[in-house]
């Protein structure tokens, strides 16, 4: 198959040659540079053929037909000239030099290719890899202190429920539930964060309606916080979206019981859907304290948090925000953090996803 098509590409290229060479000759009527005209045609050979003699046999017949067809004496072959046995081996030799080197740029073009897909994949699995030992640094410290809170208080409630009052028992099976409520929440992210690092991020899209993926996320804040007050502000437009509606509530709940957790704020939790070019955008803004502004990168940047240089984080914050980057870049989008720039204090968090056009019948 490839020699098939190797000898359709070089016949095309040296017929073309030959035809232009022609028409050159027939319009000036004498010998001109048709020569130049088949080395040109011997580059694209080399360059599109795979092997060196398909070059090699090229420049022979230019050789043939350059001095057949476009030097005197026309249509004959002849080496009684003087001089043409120069032009015939210069030629030759000119025509053979361009294609090796057109072969050996090709070949190493080719292998500079393969070179840094290797390189790249390569990348990605070091990156996998840090993230993995990333995820399991924070999730051995995030896992380990609910763990130890529900052991403490089970082991409270067992050896001295015949001493302990009701009140002391039922906050102790709160602190229970709340440390349960954690691992779930836990399990939910690294199930979300394997879900985009298996299988070089391969995720599954179908459209999705962006302010019907905000529902459950505000539900089950609201399940976990019942004094948390949560406001969704979206545009008249729908805003059709390509995602996995599963990893993107994932990240809304991520962002928004952060705000809950660590703003400070639990009174004006804003949610708000708009369309900004050719991307839809969630932004989950509180009114609590803020983010410091030499952290505001390292939010978004670090994979995962250091709980030494973030006086804001508390457990998990690192993780959840990691899980939401991860998310977000596997479907191709954004995502981004700042200090709300009104005036009322509170951070932003922000990201978007390229949206798919709906058909204007659609739409009425």
């Amino acid at each position: 198959m490839k020699i098939l098509k190797n000898s359709i590409l070089s016949i095309a290229f040296f017929t073309l040659a030959f035809y232009l060479a022609e028409v050159l000759r027939r319009h000036t009527g004498d010998e001109n540079n048709s020569s130049l005209i088949f080395i040109v045609a011997i580059v694209l050979i080399a360059r599109f053929t795979d092997g060196y003699w398909y070059g090699v046999v090229a420049s022979a017949l230019s050789v043939f037909f350059v001095n057949y067809s476009f030097m005197y004496p026309f249509s004959q072959f002849t080496l009684q000239m003087e001089g043409y046995h120069v032009v015939a081996i210069s030629f030759f030799a000119a025509s053979v030099t361009v294609s090796a080197v057109t072969t050996r740029m090709r070949k190493e073009t080719a292998q500079n290719e393969r070179l840094y897909k290797e390189q790249t994949e390569i990348k990605l699995a070091v990156e996998k890899g840090m993230m993995r030992e990333n995820l399991l640094r924070a999730v051995s410290h995030d896992l380990r202190t609910p763990l130890t809170g529900i052991i403490g208080a089970s082991s409270v409630i067992y050896e001295n429920h015949d001493t302990i009052t009701s009140e002391e028992t039922a906050q102790l099976a709160q602190n229970i539930i709340t440390d349960a409520q954690w691992l779930i929440n836990m399990v939910e992210n690294l199930l979300s964060v394997t879900h985009t690092t298996e299988y070089g991020a391969k995720i599954n899209k179908t459209n999705e309606i962006f302010e019907e993926i905000v529902a459950l996320p505000v539900q089950k804040v609201k399940t976990r916080y019942p004094d948390c007050k949560i406001s969704v502000e979206v545009p008249e437009e729908i805003l059709l979206v390509p995602m996995d509606g599963l990893l993107i509530r994932q990240v809304l709940l991520n962002l928004v019981e952060n705000a809950v957790k660590h703003s400070g704020d639990r009174e004006n939790i804003v949610i708000r859907l708009y369309r900004q070019d050719d991307m839809a955008v969630c932004e989950v803004r509180d009114h609590g304290k803020g983010i410091g502004f030499e952290n505001i990168d390292k939010l978004i940047e670090d994979v995962t948090m250091n709980k030494d240089t973030v006086s804001d984080a508390t457990r998990g914050l690192g993780l959840g925000l990691s899980v939401c980057k991860s998310i977000i870049k596997a479907h191709g989008g954004f995502l981004e953090a700042e200090n709300a720039a009104d005036g009322d204090g509170g951070a932003v968090f922000r990201f978007g996803l390229k949206m798919e056009e709906i058909p204007v019948y659609e739409q009425h």
